[in-house]
């Protein structure tokens, strides 16, 4: 079944610097390699703050636990990790020792969105078309032991990423695709969304939005100095 499937190289998405997607080298505190998805639910309903981010060219929205609160030139900011468990979906190219993991564009989600959702839905869960990345909900067994995942991550080139296979489809043309899971933490950084209300109710979670790329480009370094020299230490 798909769980027994191998790791695989992904060509590192170097788009998610526009979505305001930050990779980090694997983060002790907040990678699924040192804590089950569990262990990282009961982590975040006892401390982590939960928002809810927007994409305001999409109109979509992710939700997600806060991981840091920053200033910058008067601006407040956020970095926070989805929820729900980040997927990327890819298209196989090639076979054999040829073979090789294309990241479907977001633009061209949608096309097979459907498929994906219907191979997800049979492992019982459920895809999420989220804002920025796509998110499962529900339960997957992690089979990878930590020092596997520790091995092969240490194997990848600079402009590849693993990630892990959690099942496939193929489309109408018989192309296959597989639902796969990053396995460095998908850090997103957003700001307080403009003429908000504050959150009311049980759950309060307050209204955030992306940056524009602009806003992004501008940030992105003080934000990366911040996280090397954070997990320098660690």
């Amino acid at each position: 079944g798909p769980s027994s499937l191998p790791l695989r190289p992904l060509p590192f998405q170097s788009r998610g610097q526009a979505s305001g997607i930050v990779r980090v080298r694997p983060l002790p505190r907040l990678t699924p390699l040192t804590a089950s998805s569990d262990d990282m639910a009961e982590v975040a309903e006892e401390e982590e703050e939960e928002i809810v981010v927007r994409d305001k060219d999409t109109g979509k929205s992710i939700e997600c636990y806060v991981d840091e609160n920053m200033v910058l030139d008067g601006q407040e900011y956020v970095l926070a990790y989805p929820c729900d468990r980040p997927v990327v979906i890819a298209r196989v190219d090639g076979e054999g020792e040829e073979e090789e993991l294309v990241p479907v564009e977001e633009d061209d989600i949608g096309e097979v969105f459907e498929q994906a959702y219907r191979a997800c839905a049979l492992c019982d869960t459920e895809l999420i078309d989220s804002a920025v990345v796509l998110t499962l909900q529900g339960d997957i067994e992690d089979e990878e032991g930590e020092e596997d995942l520790l091995d092969v991550m240490s194997e990848a080139e600079d402009d590849e990423e693993f990630v892990k296979v959690l099942t496939s489809f193929s489309d109408a043309d018989g192309a296959e695709f597989l639902v796969t899971e990053p396995i460095e933490p998908v850090i997103i950084i957003a700001k307080p969304a403009t003429g908000a209300k504050p959150a009311k109710g049980k759950k309060k979670r307050d209204l955030y939005e992306l940056l524009s790329s602009k806003e992004l480009d501008s940030v992105m370094p003080s934000v990366e100095s911040i996280l090397e020299e954070r997990y320098a230490d660690e």
